[in-house]
């Protein structure tokens, strides 16, 4: 996949390219794109930090909605770096492999099944979240820690639909190693799962 915007050229792409070189540990192409408009892109970044700076969610858990935002919107870039975050975080073979139907797999945790949950409720469209996920998360999590889970989730739902429209694919991340399926792979449409029909393609209706 190639960007839909030309990468920018010059000292401060150069600049901003660097810096992501720094970050990511290699060459960020989409780095010269967001460089077209350094506002934006000024604000991305500092909006990313705070949206990622989850310190009452397990990082597990925080790099797990994240996969599974990407994996449901379809974001080449987002499945292919949020796969190698959460395999660094702990996350299986086998579970990467099964997240399209998690609950049937009997790989996940509780806890993990929950955030999961959570995620494809407000990924769906129509969103639907029960209240009583909300309370489970809130029992487990607190209410700080809650509130950081669900802007991550909406955060990376704005970072996975922004790289599609801009043309931002993988950056080689995951590049010879098990990656998560994008639920068209998987042969599931996103937009027909509601929070009472999860994650199991089985469970799926009309």
């Amino acid at each position: 996949m190639e960007p839909r915007i030309e990468p920018r050229k010059g000292l401060f792409a150069n600049l901003v390219a660097a810096g992501a070189r720094k970050s990511f540990g290699r060459e960020m192409k989409s780095s010269r794109v967001f460089a077209n408009h350094p506002r934006m892109m000024f604000g991305f970044m500092r909006y990313n930090r705070a949206a990622e700076h989850t310190p009452r969610v397990p990082k597990p858990l925080a790099e797990l909605v994240v996969l599974r935002v990407a994996t449901m919107v379809g974001c080449p870039f987002c499945i292919d770096i949020a796969s190698e975050y959460s395999r660094r975080a702990g996350l299986t073979d086998e579970q990467l492999l099964s997240l399209n139907d998690a609950h049937a797999s009997g790989l996940f945790d509780a806890d993990q099944l929950m955030v999961i949950d959570l995620a494809t409720g407000m990924t769906s469209t129509p969103g639907q979240v029960e209240d009583e996920l909300i309370e489970r998360v809130k029992g487990r999590l607190g209410v700080k820690g809650t509130m950081e889970l669900v802007q991550l989730i909406a955060w990376e739902n704005h970072r996975s639909r922004q790289n599609i429209a801009l043309g931002v694919g993988a950056e080689g991340f995951s590049e010879g190693k098990t990656c998560a399926l994008p639920y068209a792979a998987a042969g599931i449409d996103s937009m027909s799962i509601t929070n009472r029909n999860l994650t199991s393609p089985a469970s799926i209706r009309s």
